[in-house]
């Protein structure tokens, strides 16, 4: 079982994933965050193996809080979600350090598959 955040400023969207990961035994959302900042802050008190990052959050944008927690905790995995293919620059997202991306559009079947993935890079 991992232990994840999950940070976006959407409530549904963060209920809905997180309802996802725990049916279907994914892990255990101990923490969720409405931005950026929100997230940092609970960086101090909470210690995931992994963080679900929407790009687009408010006060401090996803990419740059990758940036800047990479840099405290720099073997924290983080998986980085968009909205809009168009804005998911690949080179930007690994140079922020995530291991990963994921478009919200995408079913349950490709975020099981690419959460996978991200989980594998955990365990080694």
């Amino acid at each position: 079982m991992f232990n994840i955040i999950i940070v976006d400023d959407h409530l549904l969207f963060r209920e809905s994933v997180k309802l996802l990961i725990e049916k279907e035994g994914f892990g255990t959302v101990i923490a969720e965050a409405t931005n950026g900042l929100e997230f940092l802050n609970l960086l101090k008190v909470m210690q995931p193996d992994l963080v679900i990052m929407d790009i687009d959050l408010p006060f401090l944008n996803g990419l740059e809080a990758t940036k800047k927690a990479l840099k405290i905790y720099p073997d924290l995995k983080i998986l980085i979600l968009t909205m809009m293919s168009e804005y998911t620059n690949i080179a930007d997202i690994k140079k922020s350090g995530a291991i990963g991306s994921i478009l919200k559009s995408s079913g349950k079947g490709e975020f099981e598959r690419v959460f996978r993935r991200a989980t594998c890079k955990i365990d080694n």
